[in-house]
């Protein structure tokens, strides 16, 4: 249908949402994930909803993002979950913002339960031809919006990928000539490869709750939907022994509970049993993996397309052959699921009329036109399937997807752990503008911005107060007070300026609280008059072996859009961080012309929501560096020195790169991997005195931050740790160090318990192996900034790597104990108590057992 079609009409209204559609947000089916776009701008992300015959309403937020094809740059693409509703109930929804806000309603299901009826429709590879349009009125006729919108907004559709969503067009280029060590160095972050990343226009578009099902790719996961059990499978993943969609399945079969959900339905693209001569046997492989536990396990149907017509065959297998008896032939096996193709939905290749002769007997009927199906699940152990046919024009069409039909990309498993391709884009993140919200100066004269704390003693009861006021210096003073206190105290501080090329600095205050109560939450107060602005903070507990505390974790965090989701996520996570690690990479103003400072500014403003309430706990990266003798600038780290400040003289350490503090159970040391640190250097002499006088009764956890990693399976940076790991990774043995947390590499990755320290030059051991004393090594660089995800990996996944995956995200470090400790990643995408891997820690000191990690998805 030409693009001026009325189906394809957009909504009127500047922004409105459009495509607007639904899928079952949750494994038990009381959720809903509501997806939309708005094609101006983000808009509201937020859902309204209320119940049929209710007088409240609701709200969820969800999460936006846009993606990039070649030349095409998508509209705002929201995704919202909306949990927790009553079963087999009308729910109306609104999406959109004043007068483009449009409303939708749908029914959830009635509670999984093995009498339940419920109706399915079944479509496949439905495009958007006149045949499409055919087929969708004709499976829905009483109220259409915007083509697939005017059904999908109002049911869900339970996708399922297929060939057409693959879009893998490396021939499009992006990047012209480029080196062939370019294209390895900088991976598709330049689109040197085109258009290399499987799945990334319909992963973008189309959610689904994988992650309910313990699936690790949304291309494969199962939900529950009245008495139905439904898996959706993947044929263009890798489905071999061994691979994870093969080992998902093998623990997802048995565990369906028949007496609930007694109709087991399986969604695959590419069918197992196919008579017509298009796409013939191209299912032989999965069939010869998958058809024994389909008649194992008695799945009773399974819903197919690919082949642009229609086809039911009888309950047959084929599972008798070991390749040298000759059993290869079909039999009658009433344990067997009946294979139906259903794709005819429309697409404009047209109907696949050339059917092998004669008809096999494993089929019961074929025909070759255009339709959709109706699975009329009753209460009787019956069930009516509908074959509706559209008679009529038989070319056009396109693409893929069936009614409980297409999916999604995500991890596979190598000679390592696991990698996930969960990598939301490969392209370049953005930064928000000079006037975005997020930046927003506060109002009155000379108003203290920037507002930020850290820890400012070793020992956890002082804190650094740090703020810049940008007219005039003001006061220096900050005014505090016990949350229960009558009395209230104050300290004086330092004021300071440093200019940077053409720059030059507001006025940058920095002032100590000291003696302050520990576990005890303060106010304080910095400005003057009207302009003056309050905060709080709360103290961590004494230090001691058991005192439970949480940390969250970032680097590379920048000022982008996706900078601000990666803060949002951690500011809303379910398990709340008391103070943040922080490894390096902060602002990112070098990359902009002369070292924009005013970069450094909007960065200030942007953290304060967070960093004004806990302490941020710095380590320094390249980025501070911001050394420029083109400019004449040749001072490393201005900036950051000037801002920064932490207390590295209370550790005896003669700079602030380098420095050490105790909080609560935890004792963290902080290197510079941009400061010399070879033997007899400062900061060698320094951590040759500080591991050794740990002690680990008081503070049984022992972390160290810095901001490239030792251990990285990444192509960008890869073994740029190497230098520092030869000098440090024995030490880091000898004295047990739990966990080292490095940023750097704009990914995520997890190591197990490796060492590398055997090597003498001439004996070849030069082979990370297995080290029960040794440190797990988190990169966690994956903040947001402006230069966007490493996506490219080293492959096979090396040994040493648990998990990685390229995504923006977040940690948390959450200490219960002197023995264990829990560590979460979480993705942007995913909801806020979403974890995409995490792992229990288990003290080094006080344990020697082995740590068990829990992958949700990818």
């Amino acid at each position: 249908m030409p693009l001026d079609s009325d189906v394809f009409q957009v909504p009127p209204g500047y922004n409105a949402p459009q495509q607007v559609h639904i899928t079952q947000g949750d494994y038990e089916g009381n959720a809903v994930l509501v997806s939309w776009t708005t094609p101006d701008e983000p808009g509201s992300s937020t859902v309204l909803y209320w119940a049929e015959n209710s007088k409240t309403k609701s709200h969820a937020k969800g999460i936006v993002l846009t993606y990039k094809y070649f030349n095409y740059t998508s509209g705002y693409i929201h995704h919202c979950t909306i949990k927790n509703l009553m079963f087999d109930t009308k729910y109306y929804y609104e999406v959109g913002i004043g007068n483009s806000t449009r409303q939708f309603w749908f029914v959830t299901p009635p509670r999984a339960g093995p009498d339940v009826p419920y109706t399915f429709g079944l479509i496949g590879d439905l495009g958007q031809t006149y045949d499409s349009n055919r087929t969708l009125t004709h499976y829905e006729w009483d109220t259409w919006g915007r083509f697939t919108e005017r059904s999908a907004a109002y049911q869900p559709w339970i996708w399922t990928a297929g060939n057409h969503e693959i879009d893998f067009a490396p021939d499009l280029l992006g990047a012209c000539g480029l080196s062939s060590i370019n294209k390895l160095y900088y991976g598709s972050d330049l689109n040197s490869h085109g258009e290399s990343k499987p799945f990334k226009p319909y992963t973008n578009r189309y959610h689904v709750p994988f992650i309910a099902s313990a699936s690790t790719s949304p291309l494969w996961y199962s939900i529950k939907r009245a008495s139905a059990y439904i898996i959706v499978m993947s044929s263009y993943s890798a489905y071999d022994k061994y691979t994870p969609q093969y080992k998902w399945l093998a623990n997802e079969l048995p565990k369906v509970n028949r007496t609930e959900t007694p109709w087991l339905i399986v969604l695959i693209h590419c069918p197992i049993y196919n008579s017509y001569i298009h796409h013939y046997m191209e299912g032989e492989t999965m069939r010869v993996m998958y058809e024994a536990w389909f008649v194992e396990y008695k799945v009773d149907v399974v819903f197919a397309g690919h082949v642009h017509a229609y086809e039911r065959s009888d309950r047959i297998s084929n599972i008798a052959y070991d390749i040298v008896n000759g059993n290869c032939t079909p039999i009658p096996n009433e344990s067997a699921p009946v294979y139906i193709t259903i794709g005819d939905g429309g697409n404009q290749e047209g109907l696949a009329t050339g059917m092998t002769e004669p008809q096999p007997s494993y089929s019961a009927y074929r025909e070759a036109s255009f339709g959709h199906g109706i699975l009329d699940i009753k209460t009787e152990p019956m069930l009516i399937l509908v074959g509706i046919i559209e008679m009529g024009i038989r070319w056009y069409c396109a693409g893929f997807f069936l009614l409980v039909v297409v999916a999604l990309d995500a991890g596979y498993f190598c000679d390592g752990g696991v990698t996930s391709s969960f990598a939301r884009t490969n392209s370049i993140s953005a930064d928000m503008p000079l006037d975005s919200d997020v930046f927003r100066v506060p109002p009155g004269y000379n108003a203290p911005q920037q507002v930020h704390i850290t820890q400012g003693d070793y020992e956890g009861n002082a804190v650094i107060i740090s703020w810049i006021t940008p007219d005039e210096p003001g006061s220096n003073t900050v005014l505090y007070w016990a949350e229960n206190g009558k009395h209230k105290s104050h300290a004086n501080g330092i004021v300071l300026t440093y200019k940077y090329f053409k720059y030059t600095s507001g006025y940058i205050h920095h002032c100590t609280i000291r003696n302050l109560v520990f576990d005890t939450k303060y106010y304080y107060e910095v400005g003057i008059g009207n302009t003056t602005r309050q905060f709080w903070f709360v103290t961590p507990p004494r230090a001691g072996p058991d005192v439970p505390y949480t940390f969250g974790l970032v680097g590379d965090l920048g000022q982008t859009y996706d900078s601000n989701r990666t803060l949002t996520h951690y500011e809303l996570s379910t398990i709340k961080g008391q103070a943040l690690l922080y490894v390096g990479d902060l602002s990112y103003a070098d990359d902009y012309p002369f070292h924009d400072n005013i970069r450094w500014d909007t960065w200030g403003r942007f953290i304060e929501r967070s960093c004004a309430y806990q302490p941020w706990i710095w380590t320094v990266g390249n980025h501070e560096i911001d050394f420029a003798p083109d400019i004449g600038e040749t001072k490393p780290f201005k900036p950051y020195e000037n801002r920064y400040q932490v207390p590295f003289e209370a550790s005896k350490s003669t700079s602030p790169l380098w420095y050490s503090i105790k909080r609560a159970s935890a004792y963290i040391i902080v290197m510079s991997s941009y400061s010399a640190f070879g033997k007899s250097t400062p900061q060698y002499k320094w951590l040759s005195y500080e591991l050794p006088k740990v002690n680990r009764t008081e503070t049984p956890w022992l972390i160290v931050l810095m901001h490239c990693p030792m251990y990285n399976s990444y192509i960008h940076h890869y073994m740029e740790g190497e230098s520092m790991r030869v000098i440090y990774e024995p030490w880091f043995v000898e004295y047990k160090v739990d966990v080292v947390f490095a940023g750097h590499v704009h990914a995520y990755e997890r190591s197990e318990r490796v060492s590398n320290i055997a090597y003498n030059i001439v004996n070849g051991k030069c082979t990370p192996i297995h080290d029960e004393s040794a440190s797990v090594y988190i990169t966690i660089g994956d903040g947001g900034n402006q230069k966007g995800l490493a996506t490219g990996m080293t492959e096979p996944q090396p040994s040493y790597s648990a998990y990685r995956e390229a995504s923006f995200g977040h940690g948390i470090l959450d200490i219960r104990n002197r023995t264990h400790a829990y560590f979460g990643w979480n993705r942007n995408q995913d909801a806020y108590a979403v974890e995409a891997d995490s792992v229990w820690l288990h003290n080094r000191y006080w344990t020697s057992t082995q740590e068990h990690s829990s992958i949700a998805a990818s």
